[in-house]
């Protein structure tokens, strides 16, 4: 019988109230966000923030970018955003900070791997959850297409640089360093739920038109994901959950009037300092007076989570995906392609059905079965015998073999394909979902 694979992403879990956070302050879970660079996380994952803090979660936001828009540091643009976020956070957890008087926040520098990140920190008191603030402010590239010719995310995350260095100089990051980092904090603020932008995401352009997103965020959000499987909180299970960014503004709209207003509310508190002339907000607290821009209203009104792949029955669906042809489907089927095996968009044809029954992985395209076998590390299609590859589906979804387990290389690395690789927990390529009838009890589910 097929067997449904839940990766990490999908996965609810029951998670036990951890011990009082730093400063005594009493967390009924805590949530991680991880976003780009500031406002990614009030236009895209807000309201499950709000949502989250209000439901008594501790919130530790992570800004991977600087936001700096190809800026001089020196230009104060992004400190101006740093503070933008705090008022805004200020706002959506009732403590409103007030013309003339001192900031709620407090400096709180985070050392995690060697590295001391600066971080704020807003006390709730002793009662209620506390937020956490805390900047890498890495180059994001600037918003035009030479974005992946300069220092970036999407730079590095293609290797053509093999290290970044923060805006302010005060660090320089490797990819390894950046995803342990990431890692790190997860498991210095024992989250229970990661919430990050749209990891599978591969059309990559300035916000506009064809609403496509910024490569900041696409990265930002691969390498939270990375980050999460990598990271070991203790035993503690995560929940990973991305959200879609600029591309969610061809969607209808799906917030009520309240929640669309608390929403704006929010961002209007961060909106009035993002300001490329520092004189219009010169200090810590800005009235927010400055009308928010109309186009703004597409993501005000609007909250898509990234869903999970739905793989059709006889389908195998690859957790990487790819939106390089539009926002509503992500899924990547392993196809049959003129006698080679590789993944490619769900389209329900043939070509993408196959079953996996007593170690054989078998096509359903052509007049007659073909397995899924194993020359040379790539995969390939041969004869049904019993010398073909023997595979095997494991709880963690990976499918496995003799000699490794199948992975589909993310579409934005370079040369990506489908190929046998060593089996590990930490690469999201080796995640795959396949289909089972309901309302069978998945045992997946409850561990």
């Amino acid at each position: 019988m097929p067997i449904l694979i839940i990766g990490l992403a999908t996965l609810a879990f029951t998670v036990p109230a951890p011990a009082p956070s730093q400063g005594g302050t009493k967390c009924r879970d805590t949530t991680l966000v991880g976003v780009a660079h500031q406002d990614d996380d009030l236009l895209f994952i807000n309201p499950a923030i709000a949502d989250d803090f209000d439901g008594g979660s501790c919130l530790r936001v992570v800004y991977v970018s600087a936001g700096d828009a190809h800026l001089k540091w020196s230009g104060g643009y992004v400190t101006r955003r740093e503070m933008g976020v705090q008022q805004a956070y200020s706002a959506l957890a009732g403590r409103p900070m007030r013309p003339g008087r001192p900031s709620p926040w407090r400096a709180a520098p985070v050392t995690v791997g060697g590295r001391t990140l600066h971080g704020v920190r807003l006390d709730g008191g002793p009662l209620r959850p506390d937020i956490r603030l805390v900047f890498l402010r890495l180059p994001d590239g600037g918003w035009s297409r030479q974005a992946p010719r300069r220092p970036s995310l999407l730079a590095l995350f293609r290797s053509r640089v093999r290290s970044l260095d923060a805006v302010d100089g005060s660090a320089r990051y490797t990819e390894p360093a950046l995803i342990n980092t990431l890692a790190a904090l997860i498991e210095r603020f024992r989250p229970g739920t990661v919430r990050t932008l749209d990891f599978a995401n591969t059309a990559l352009k300035s916000s506009g038109r064809e609403w496509a997103d910024h490569s900041d965020h696409a990265v930002t959000a691969r390498y939270f994901r990375l980050a999460t499987l990598r990271a070991r909180p203790q035993g503690r299970p995560l929940r990973l959950t991305g959200y879609e960014g600029y591309g969610s503004a061809v969607r209808p709209p799906n917030l009520g009037a309240a929640r669309t207003a608390r929403k704006t509310a929010v961002f209007e508190h961060y909106y009035v300092h993002d300001e490329r002339r520092t004189r219009a907000c010169p200090g810590h607290y800005c009235a927010p007076t400055r009308k928010v821009a109309p186009h703004y209203a597409r993501w005000l009104q609007r909250h898509y989570a990234r869903r999970a792949p739905v793989p059709r029955p006889g389908t195998v669906v690859s957790w990487i995906g790819s939106t390089a042809s539009g926002f509503t489907t992500s899924d990547l089927c392993l196809t049959e392609d003129r006698g080679e095996v590789r993944t490619a968009a769900c389209d329900g044809t043939a070509r993408r059905r196959w079953q996996l029954a007593d170690g054989v992985l078998r096509t359903g395209s052509g007049d007659a079965p073909r397995c899924a076998g194993v020359r040379g590390g790539a995969i390939v299609l041969a004869p049904c015998t019993g010398a073909s590859a023997r595979w095997a589906m494991t709880g963690q979804g990976r499918l496995r073999t003799g000699g490794g387990c199948l992975t589909q290389d993310d579409l934005l690395r370079p040369s990506p394909g489908l190929r046998l690789a060593a089996c590990t927990a930490k690469d999201p390529g080796q995640r795959w979902f396949t289909h089972r009838p309901r309302p069978t009890a998945d045992p997946d589910r409850a561990r």
